[in-house]
């Protein structure tokens, strides 16, 4: 038998450059393909951040919205302190009217909503490594103001804000004292018990009268009033945060 040997051409230089070309071509084009697929991946996973991040945004402007409320009603009865401890001290009314005054006076307590902003979807962003990914500019700024600034005033401004006023509430137990007894269903057994015959005998008290025409109390009142406004100055910081974090996410989420 015999064997027939098949001679091969050597390819010459021109079909080595050819195959090598279309060999890098295809390496390029699927290196390419990879790496658009990723981006669309990363800016799906971004704009699926967004969305939850805005959703987020919604429910801080309506707690802000709320919390916003509490203080201006804090500051207009503070206010009216302000003036009638003013008034006294003046002598313009007396002991009794003060006392009356006091006692009309509704809910007379160093109390506030503490506002709390949820960070948990730009943490989300932030530890995924996908906020490295945003585009430098107002939206990325700006989310870094509100979580990484005013998030952290707010948080040091509500502990120290509750501090001030378990101060003043200790200071004069009345306002708290009479909330608790309309709050809590107490017995009858006991005639302090009643919100009304506490807050009489409270202010028959020697100490009480004392307190009231005091300068420590007009200290007292100044200092949490002041601290109102301190307080709302950071709500307020946050405020404009969110109400440019909103606009700016409403507009890249409409384009998406």
């Amino acid at each position: 038998m015999e064997v027939h040997h098949h001679s091969h051409k050597p390819k010459n230089w021109k079909e080595h450059i050819t195959e090598f070309v279309m060999l890098f071509a295809a390496v390029t084009l699927g290196f390419f393909a990879e790496n658009i697929r990723e981006h669309q991946v990363i800016n799906h996973r971004i704009e699926q951040n967004k969305i939850a991040i805005f959703k987020d945004l919604q429910a801080d402007s309506s707690e802000i919205a709320r919390v916003l409320d509490v203080e201006d009603n804090s500051i207009i009865k503070f206010n009216r302190i302000n003036n009638l401890l003013y008034l006294a001290k003046n002598n313009k009314i007396n002991q009794a009217q003060l006392i009356d005054s006091i006692k009309a006076t509704k809910n007379l307590i160093a109390y506030s909503t503490t506002l709390y902003i949820n960070n948990s979807s730009f943490k989300n962003l932030q530890s995924s490594g996908l906020l490295s990914n945003l585009e430098e500019g107002p939206l990325k700024n700006t989310l870094a103001t509100y979580y990484e600034v005013d998030f952290k005033a707010v948080e040091a401004a509500n502990d120290f804000f509750d501090q001030e006023g378990i101060v003043f509430n200790n200071y004069f137990p009345i306002g708290l004292g009479k909330g608790v007894r309309e709050k809590l269903n107490l017995s009858n057994e006991y005639v302090l018990n009643n919100k009304d015959n506490y807050v009489n005998f409270m202010l028959s008290l020697n100490k009480t009268k004392n307190i009231l025409q005091s300068d420590d109390f007009i200290y007292e009142v100044q200092k949490y009033y002041n601290f109102i406004y301190y307080y709302r100055m950071n709500i307020y910081r946050a405020k404009k945060s969110n109400d440019a974090l909103l606009k700016l996410l409403r507009s890249e989420i409409k384009k998406a």
